[in-house]
C-alpha cells in the first residue's frame, strides 16, 4: 500500500481545507508515492522521533504539529528544521502534519477535550464558515454520469457525513455553432436546441481549479457553460473550540480540581471568581487565547484552554474563569486519535506512538 493512499483516508476524514489560514497541515517533506513500511505518530517531529521511526522500520511519521510554518528558501543542516528534513529525506521517510484540521474535524481534538471532560450537549464554539463553493453546469443528460462522478472523486458533493450529494433539473438549452467553432452537438450556423441537465454541486474553494481543470476534461461541449458561486455557509459540526455542559453544576474551586483529574494535570493558571458556579464550559486544545471572546459570547461559565497571555486573563472581567491547563496538555491525546483510525482501518503494515519524544523544559 503507498503512504498517499493512507493519506487520502486521513484527508476525507480530517479535510485539509479545515486549517486555519496560518497553519501547514499537510505533507512536509518526501515521497508520499512510496509503500508503506510502517507508521509512527507523535506530537513534534524531532530528530530523536527520526531515529525511533527507522528503528521500529516505519517510513511514515505523522505529527501533530507541522514541521515547517513558514516558507523555506533554503534547506541544509544548519537548524533544527533543516536536520530534520535533511535526515528524514536521507532515511527516505515521509512527514506528515494534521493540525488545526484536526483541531477542527468533527471527531477531532477538541470533541476529545469535551468528551475528556464529561461536557454534554456539545456545540462548536466557532463553525467554520464561507469554506465551499458551488458549481453549477449544463450537459446533455446521456452524458453527465462521467463528469458527475469525475467531480465526485476529486471531492465535489460532500456535506457534512455525505457524500455524492448533487442537485440536477431538466431544461433546454440553445446555441448556434459559428464559423471556427468544432460542436459536438449541430451544425455551423443552425441554432440549435438541446434538452439539457442542470446540475449543482457544492465544494471546498481549495479545490476550485481542479473543479474548472475536470469540467473541461470530461465535459462533452467544446465550450461548456458554468457557473460557480461563493457560499457563506456555516459548518456546524466543524471548528475550533466546543461548547457544552458538566454533568452537574460545580463551585469553581470543584472544577479545577475536577479539570485537574480529568486532564491529568497537576498545575492550572486560573483567573476568576473562586466562588462563581460552573455548568456551562467551553474548552479549545493548544493555544486558544484568540478565542475567549467567544467563549464569552457562547455564555460559558468557564473556559479551558492552553498559552492564554498575561492580560488576556483580564478580558473576561470575571464574568467567566479562565483555566489555563497548558500547550500540551490540551491537545496531546490528539495521537491516540491519528493512532487509533490508523490502527482500526489499516492491519498490513505496524503502527505506533513514538516513546522518546520530549519538549526540554525544566522546572527547578
Amino acid at each position: 500500500m503507498k503512504i498517499k493512499e493512507l493519506l487520502t483516508h486521513l484527508e476525507q476524514k480530517y479535510p485539509l481545507y479545515l486549517q486555519e489560514d496560518f497553519d501547514n497541515c499537510g505533507m512536509q517533506c518526501g515521497d508520499k508515492e512510496l509503500e508503506i513500511s510502517g507508521v509512527l505518530v507523535c506530537f513534534d517531529t524531532s530528530l530523536e522521533v527520526l531515529e525511533e521511526a527507522k528503528q521500529k522500520g516505519a517510513n511514515l511519521i505523522i505529527s501533530h504539529h507541522p514541521l515547517i510554518f513558514s516558507g523555506l528558501k533554503k534547506i541544509e543542516p544548519t537548524g533544527r528544521v533543516g536536520r530534520i528534513i535533511c535526515k528524514a529525506i536521507e532515511n527516505k521517510q515521509v512527514i506528515y502534519a494534521m493540525h488545526t484540521n484536526m483541531d477542527s474535524a468533527s471527531g477531532g481534538g477538541n470533541d476529545l477535550f469535551a468528551e475528556k471532560l464529561g461536557l454534554v450537549d456539545c456545540k462548536v464554539l466557532c463553525p467554520k464558515e464561507s469554506l465551499f463553493q458551488k458549481v453549477i453546469f449544463f450537459i446533455p443528460e446521456n452524458e453527465s454520469a462521467n463528469l458527475k462522478n469525475e467531480l465526485f472523486a476529486i471531492g465535489c458533493g460532500n456535506i457534512g457525513d455525505y457524500d455524492y450529494c448533487s442537485y440536477r433539473m431538466m431544461g433546454e438549452g440553445s446555441f448556434r455553432p459559428k464559423a471556427g467553432a468544432n460542436p459536438h452537438i449541430g451544425e455551423l450556423n443552425t441554432v440549435e436546441f438541446v434538452e439539457e441537465e442542470r446540475v449543482e454541486m457544492i465544494f471546498p474553494a481549495t479545490i476550485q481549479r481542479k473543479v474548472i481543470e475536470t469540467i473541461y476534461k470530461y465535459h462533452p461541449y467544446e465550450e461548456p457553460a458554468f457557473d460557480i458561486i461563493k457560499l457563506e455557509n456555516k459548518l456546524l459540526n466543524a471548528g475550533l473550540g466546543r461548547v457544552g455542559f458538566l454533568p452537574a453544576e460545580m463551585n469553581a474551586v470543584e472544577f479545577l480540581e475536577y479539570v485537574k483529574e480529568k486532564m491529568s494535570v497537576k498545575n492550572i493558571k486560573y483567573s476568576g471568581d473562586r466562588d462563581k458556579k460552573i455548568r456551562k464550559v467551553a474548552v479549545c486544545g493548544g493555544g486558544g487565547g484568540s478565542l475567549i471572546q467567544a467563549a464569552l459570547n457562547s455564555g460559558a461559565d468557564a473556559y479551558v484552554t492552553g498559552d492564554i497571555k498575561y492580560h488576556d486573563f483580564y478580558i473576561p472581567e470575571e464574568r467567566m474563569m479562565i483555566a489555563d491547563i497548558g500547550h500540551f496538555e490540551g491537545e496531546h491525546f490528539i495521537r491516540e486519535i491519528i493512532y487509533n483510525e490508523i490502527k482500526g482501518n489499516f492491519t498490513t503494515f505496524a503502527t505506533s506512538l513514538s516513546e522518546v519524544e520530549k519538549l526540554k523544559i525544566y522546572n527547578i
